[in-house]
């Protein structure tokens, strides 16, 4: 079950880590003076760390169970129609003698299908995708609060995402202190969108005009 989450939730996944450098520029040039680290930082890790977050994952796999269950089921159905598919293809392709032709075709009928058996998981993972996007918007939103709050208790003055990591030493990686901040500034969030929200409202309403 849980590894639909992380499927319904990468259909509207947020992109966190460029929080990361507005909390750099907005940093006090006397904070700057002081806080000379360099740290690492996982936000969209912090966020699914959160006691919040995982709360509220709970809640979302108990009150969507049904919408899990149907979403499970036919992903294990479209797997079953498409392997077959997928071994004809990689035989046909071992047989010297096959003809050009004939592979195309069953290689176009086949990513056709595969194409029309993701949009099928995609709308059947709408209705978890959604409370999903809410439940990270709301923690999104004070993600920036609490990285410079970690920050400034670390005396971090950059941090980088683990994208940009050769190697790091004890002590160097600030997520679980954003994830403590985050605990702090958001205990609780709701599960339930208002019947007009959409994914990226909250940060669309910030954008200045002309954006």
């Amino acid at each position: 079950m849980k590894s639909f989450l992380k499927t319904a939730a990468s259909v509207a996944a947020l992109a966190l880590l460029p929080v990361a450098a507005n909390a750099q520029a907005a940093a006090a040039p006397a904070a700057a003076a002081v806080n000379t680290g360099v740290a690492v930082v996982d936000l969209e890790g912090a966020v699914a760390n959160s006691a919040a977050y995982r709360s509220a994952m709970t809640q979302i796999e108990t009150t969507y169970k049904a919408q899990f269950t149907a979403l499970q089921t036919r992903q294990t159905a479209l797997q079953g129609e498409l392997g077959p598919l997928r071994t004809e293809i990689e035989n046909l392709q071992k047989n010297p003698a096959t003809p050009k032709a004939t592979l195309d075709a069953k290689i176009g009928a086949f990513q056709q299908k595969g194409q029309a058996a993701q949009a099928e998981l995609q709308r059947l993972a709408a209705p978890i995708a959604r409370p999903q996007a809410y439940v990270k918007e709301q923690i999104g939103a004070k993600v920036e609060q609490a990285l410079k709050a970690a920050m400034t208790a670390k005396k971090v003055g950059v941090v980088i995402g683990p994208e940009a990591v050769v190697a790091v030493q004890g002590g160097s990686d600030l997520t679980p202190d954003v994830v403590t901040q985050l605990n702090a500034l958001v205990p609780s969030v709701s599960i339930t969108p208002p019947a007009n929200w959409q994914p990226g409202q909250a940060e669309q309403a910030g954008a200045p005009a002309g954006r």
